[in-house]
């Protein structure tokens, strides 16, 4: 039988490990996947309302903006979920939203705030 060097015997065992983890981890549970939609939300609404709120004119949006844009792509179905909610839809002009996902490129989803 092979000896594996030390080297591939700290990586076996990282890997073993890391996999143990996972499988023990799962998925996230409802509960904090809820949590950090809200959190995405309030950061949205914190960094870029200027830019997307119905009243005021089209605004290339800031640094901060775009970056809290591309860290709630990481989770598009909770803002679209609260785009198509009837608060959203009174405060917010979805064609300022496309306009600032796009200067941020991100692409928003087919679909999205319906």
């Amino acid at each position: 039988m092979a000896q594996l060097s030390s080297t591939g015997l700290l990586a076996v065992s990282l890997l073993l490990l890391f996999a143990a983890a996972a499988a023990v981890s799962g998925p996230p549970s409802p509960q904090y996947e809820a949590l950090e939609c809200q959190n995405d939300i309030n950061a949205l609404w914190r960094n870029c309302k200027q830019y997307v709120q119905k009243k005021g004119p089209k605004k290339k949006p800031s640094s901060d903006c775009c970056r809290t844009v591309q860290v709630a792509d990481a989770h598009p179905s909770c803002v679209c979920d609260y785009l198509g909610s009837p608060d959203a839809k009174e405060k917010i002009s979805m064609e300022k939203v496309f306009y600032v996902t796009n200067q941020c490129g991100v692409t928003v989803p087919a679909g999205c705030g319906e």
